[in-house]
Order: C-alpha cells, then structure tokens, then sequence
C-alpha cells in the first residue's frame, strides 16, 4: 500500500502579487510546518498549528535565517501559508518544504465541482478543463479576456455549430477558419509565456529610466553616473495589457576592472537569450556590436533590433530610428509600445478571434480542416466532438454523421 504523500502546492498564480498562498497537506504537515514556521507569541509554542484550528503569525525559518513573515491557517490538519507575494519568497518557501520532505506539486486548476467545465451552449468540458489550466498563467486583462472567450465563444462556437450543421455539405470556409484558429497557436502560447524585450546600449543612455516607465514602477537605480546599472533588472511589464519580461542591462561597452567586465559579460547573456532588443542611442544611434550577431549555444535565436532614440528633451532623434522617447515626460512612449507589439506579432491581438490555446486543440483543429477539405463530414464531426470533449448528453443531433451514441 503506498503511503500518502505530503505536498506544497503554490494557490496562487505566478509572478509578482500581493501575497502568496502555499497549501502543505498530507500525514507529515504538522511535522513540517513545526520546522518551518516560527509564531510570534512565545506562548504559542512550536506546535500550536497542532492545536485545532488557529490562525497564527509569525515567521518562515531556514535555520537562523528568515525567509518571510507569514500568517498560517492551520485547519483539519493542513496548514495555508500566506506570505509575500514576490517570486523570491515563493521559491524560497517552497524549496524549503521540499528540503523538510513536502513533494511540491502543481495547485490543482479548481476545486472538484468549483466550475462547470463544459459551457451551457456548446457543450465543451475538454476546453473548459485546459482553460482552468491555464488561466494561472494569464497576466492580464487582456490575456484573460482571449483564453475565456475560447470556452465562451472562439473555437468553442465555430466547433459547436459545424457539428451542429455536420448533415450539411462540406464548407470550405469552415476548413480555412479551422486552420486559421489552430494557427494562432504561437500567438497564444506567447500570451501566456511572455516574450523577453531587453533594454541594451552604452553607458548613460537612458535605459534605466525607460525601464521604469515602461514597467510603471522604479525598479533601476536612475543617476548621471554612467555605469550605475551593474547587474541585469528583470520585471514584468504591460504594454497595452499585453505582458512581456523586460531586462535593463548594464551598458555595453569594454571594461578592464573586474566588476564591470562581469556586469558587461551578464548583459551579453541576457541579450543573447532575447525575443527582442532594443538598442538606445542617445543623440546618435549605437553601434551593433559584432558579438550580438554570433550564434550562442544559449541564444533563443538571433534576436531582432530596434534602434531607440532616447532623452530626446536633450538630443533630437537620430535619423531612421524605429522610435524615439523622453521616458521622464512619457513622450513618445505609447508609440514604442505599439513598435515593440508590431515587432513582437502582437500589436493586432483580437481577444474574441478563435484561436488554440493548446497543442491538442490545434491538432484537432488542423484534422477537421483536412476533413472538411476531403468532404469527409464523419471524420470532421469526430475531430470537432474530440475537441469539445463532447459527452453522450451533450452529443451532437441523432443521424449525424460521427455523433456519439
């Protein structure tokens, strides 16, 4: 017989938050958190999740050092840690219960129940299931409203209805929407696992301020002094509710003392592993370096360029830049954003398009476009039913051709 497991499992979805919620259930929960979780008040003790159902304060522990304050639930024998929602403190406490012996493990997608999977009008558990999977992973809004359309309208819709038509003769107008929403495939995946933007140049020339802009927030040390940045800053941003990474990296250029020459070496790194950069020029554009074109075991490709003319309250733009900025006034701003979602395949995002979210909706997508082109109406139906995840209620009509007895 094989013994319950005890497992963390991160409640919250990724990035930065307000709090983080950690779930440590199992036989050995109360053995773990005594280790972990040091309360406030002395007369607690360390096994006061023990007690029945508290609400605690306290602190994370890692041996003598502080991970975290933390507020714990402690109810029927499983504990919910809330702590600070940073990605750092959320690594750091889950790494720490696994060293303690929790298996962390994914957060379930719902309670069993929480939510009826399959819409009420077209009938879809199987793409109701794989956007509960992935809604942790939307950042925004926008990327919100483009995956819950899929299980409310989208691909949903267009499969529903040619199921519902399937005694009707082959549309070749369904089997080009078919393969247009499996196409967007690479679309959505970059939705939901942002593309990585780095901010690149010389000393000084304005790339730590545009990072702060662009993110809304301070996130780099701004001064005069070239060469204040010595190590890559990396955050999410939204530009026009789409999110991205951006890295600010220190400035290029070459470097003899040992501190710069690795700050220098880190952004050679970051660029390398880029989506896209962004290359500042202030007063005149930078020069590419040769370096940045030479293939990199670690490179994710050979990223593309857009020259950034930048403090343009100081120096009017350079000619044939792709966009110029004064990150301090926010002049110029909106038009990057618009140049780095062109540059991204990301500027004409329409949420309510149909589109694929996962690999195995785009493959069935792609089977009934074949079929639809073959004029071959049961091996359509039974693509379109797989990828609704039809059920014998929610079949399609009695004499269709692939229904579902």
């Amino acid at each position: 017989m094989t013994r319950p497991t005890t497992t963390a499992a991160m409640q919250t979805p990724p990035g930065r938050g307000g709090i983080a919620v950690i779930a440590l259930t199992g036989p050995e929960a109360q053995r773990v958190l005594e280790q972990a979780f040091r309360p406030w008040s002395t007369g607690a003790g360390r096994d006061a999740a023990a007690s029945g159902d508290r609400l605690l304060l306290g602190r994370l522990v890692d041996g003598e050092g502080v991970i975290d304050e933390a507020i714990v639930a402690w109810r029927g024998g499983q504990a919910e840690i809330n702590i600070h929602g940073g990605p750092a403190a959320a690594r750091a406490a889950l790494a720490l219960l696994a060293r303690l012996g929790a298996a962390v493990v994914p957060a379930p997608a719902a309670a069993p129940g929480s939510f009826p999977a399959a819409h009420p009008k077209w009938g879809n558990p199987a793409i109701g299931a794989e956007l509960l999977e992935a809604m942790p992973l939307a950042r925004s809004r926008r990327v919100m409203a483009a995956l819950t359309q899929q299980w409310s309208g989208g691909i949903s819709r267009i499969a529903r209805r040619a199921v519902e038509r399937c005694g009707e003769s082959a549309d070749e107008g369904l089997a080009d929407a078919f393969r247009e929403a499996a196409e967007r495939l690479p679309l959505m995946r970059r939705l939901l696992d942002p593309p990585e933007v780095v901010l690149a140049g010389p000393p000084n020339a304005g790339k730590s301020t545009l990072a702060n802009a662009l993110v809304g927030r301070e996130v780099s040390i701004v001064h005069e002094q070239a060469g204040t940045t010595r190590d890559w800053v990396r955050e999410p941003a939204l530009l026009d509710g789409v999110p991205i990474w951006l890295t600010d990296t220190a400035g290029l250029w070459q470097a003899d003392d040992d501190v710069d020459a690795e700050a220098v070496r880190r952004a050679h790194q970051q660029i390398r592993r880029a989506n896209l950069v962004l290359l500042l020029g202030a007063g005149r554009p930078s020069t590419v370096p040769d370096w940045l074109l030479e293939t990199s075991p670690d490179a994710l490709q050979e990223p593309p360029l857009l020259h950034v003319a930048a403090k343009c309250d100081l120096h009017p733009p350079f000619d044939n830049a792709d966009a110029a900025v004064c990150a301090p006034t926010g002049e110029g701003l909106d038009e990057l954003k618009q140049v780095v979602l062109q540059s991204l395949g990301l500027r004409t995002l329409d949420p309510a398009a149909p589109a694929a979210f996962t690999q195995r909706q785009a493959d069935l997508l792609r089977a009934a476009a074949r079929a639809y082109e073959a004029a071959s109406l049961p091996d359509a139906t039974e693509a379109l039913t797989d990828l609704l995840g039809t059920t014998k209620n929610l079949s399609s009509p009695p004499g269709c051709p692939g229904a579902r007895e």
